[in-house]
């Protein structure tokens, strides 16, 4: 009876397939431009290195800023036409891009291709058709369909636009969002009629909760150490001599630890309703990775352990806290709460990227430095808890 209770039933599995794939299929294509961008931007008429950096991070400013009234509105009006609507406007972006043949339209384009921020809203529809007692395995699946697409879309993108060009590739964007835009209109569960019914939480109220302040806190936290580590991270293996053709098979090997541990790990706290554990081993695997590569940039096997403790670390923080989140929030405060959680994940990355490339001018070891003692910090001033009924 335990064991029912704590596995997927039939109703369960189709809403974690279908928001998996969605969410899937729309940052394939955003994984798939990420290690070419800047290299094919340059070559745009007009464009010099700082319009090819708004270019690049005009997208993330956009989804921060949206992520918000569309969470809300998913609370107000559900989340099947707030999913459809944003993803409708991420392939007119995507195709406004392909389309763009000077650096000013792309810039615009891209602006546009952001506002389609439904991460937000598919983690709140994931939390409101699933059961607290398997949510953080569900939010583990959704996890792990992303991680593919990034290891996906990493590999492919430098083979693609080698043949295809960086128009070709956003063509390729723009099909996959309507390819998921359809996914959503036709095959995506409404949540129960009570959940419809209820009133739409404030945004005040959400922000200075108390009990979600260390959960914005920590998706800041890591989102920043995440950036910071992957703007130095093959910037380390080039410069011992590996070619940047070759930087697939780094990550390859630095995400299977994630790929084949976190989902067994993860099942078996939520089966055991022990999460505390999880809490602490994932920052310390992470703050390891970080120590290590601090230490031992200039070695190879040293930048294979630190990359995969770090992954592992934070792999384990990706379904735990849109958990604890969705738990303490009830469905009519869900998609605010989680457009929020996902705001203060994009301005972390965004902070994150910026500093990585200002301090490793002054010394390569300073983004390491200022990662470890991030975390440190983060420890010393409280880890997330999970809710008292999950704990």
């Amino acid at each position: 009876m335990v064991e029912s209770h704590r596995s997927f039933s039939r109703a369960e599995i189709g809403p974690i397939v279908v928001v998996s794939l969605i969410s899937a299929l729309r940052l394939l294509g955003i994984f798939l431009i990420l290690p070419i961008f800047s290299a094919y931007v340059v070559r745009y008429s007009g464009a010099t290195l700082a319009l090819a950096g708004i270019a690049f991070g005009i997208y993330a400013l956009t989804q921060c800023i949206i992520q918000v009234p569309l969470g809300w509105a998913s609370d107000r009006w559900g989340r099947r036409p707030v999913l459809v609507f944003g993803l409708a406007l991420f392939s007119l972006g995507s195709l406004g891009c392909a389309l763009a043949n000077n650096v000013t339209a792309l810039i615009f384009a891209r602006a546009l291709q952001g506002s389609g921020a439904v991460g937000s809203v598919a983690l709140a529809a994931l939390a409101d058709l699933t059961r607290p007692a398997v949510r953080t395995q569900a939010f583990t699946i959704t996890g792990i369909a992303i991680g593919s697409a990034f290891v996906i879309g990493i590999l492919g993108g430098p083979v693609l636009a080698a043949s295809i060009g960086l128009n070709g590739l956003f063509y390729i964007l723009a099909a996959l969002g309507v390819l998921a835009m359809i996914l959503a209109a036709i095959s995506f569960p409404q949540g129960n009629q009570s959940q419809h019914q209820e009133a739409s939480m404030a945004l005040k109220p959400i922000l200075f909760n108390t009990g979600l302040r260390p959960i914005f806190v920590a998706t800041f936290i890591l989102s920043f150490a995440l950036n910071l580590f992957l703007f130095t991270y093959p910037l380390s293996w080039t410069q011992i001599g590996l070619e940047k053709s070759q930087l697939w098979k780094v990550y390859l090997i630095i995400f299977m630890p994630s790929a084949l541990l976190v989902f067994p790990y993860m099942r078996h706290a939520e089966k055991q309703g022990r999460f505390r554990l999880p809490i602490v081993v994932g920052w310390l695997t992470a703050t390891i990775g970080y120590a290590i590569y601090f230490f031992g940039a200039d070695y190879d096997f040293l930048l294979y352990l630190s990359g995969g403790a770090f992954f592992f670390g934070y792999s384990l923080y990706q379904p735990l806290l849109p958990t604890f989140l969705t738990q303490r929030i009830p469905p009519g405060g869900r998609g605010t709460a989680t457009g929020l959680y996902t705001s203060f994940g994009f301005v972390g990355s965004s902070l994150g990227g910026m500093l990585g490339g200002a301090l490793i001018h002054i010394s390569p070891s300073l983004p390491e430095l200022l990662g470890v003692l991030l975390l440190v910090l983060w420890y010393i001033s409280g880890l997330p808890s999970p809710p008292e009924s999950a704990a």
